[in-house]
């Protein structure tokens, strides 16, 4: 997965969340995988190391104190609507 692609995706399983708090958190995901291209690793290895984006996008809402499956449900009766 490449780096868009990979923000892309966090910010959709992020979409409960502040719009300010989804851009810090997208910048600081950014920002470590530029890092770590910088140290030499390619984007598709630095985005495999953060893991399963389903598993990231939990841990990252736990820690608001929202459950993850509410919002996977939530985002795709919304994407039916549309």
């Amino acid at each position: 997965m490449n780096k868009r692609e990979f923000l892309r995706n966090l910010e959709d399983r992020l979409s409960i969340l502040d719009k300010q708090e989804v851009k810090d958190i997208l910048d600081e995901y950014e920002d470590i995988i530029d890092e770590k291209v910088k140290n030499g690793k390619s984007v598709e290895e630095a985005v495999s190391e953060f893991g399963s984006i389903d598993e990231l996008s939990t841990e990252i809402l736990k820690a608001y104190k929202l459950n993850f499956e509410y919002t996977k449900s939530k985002n795709s009766k919304e994407k039916m609507k549309g």
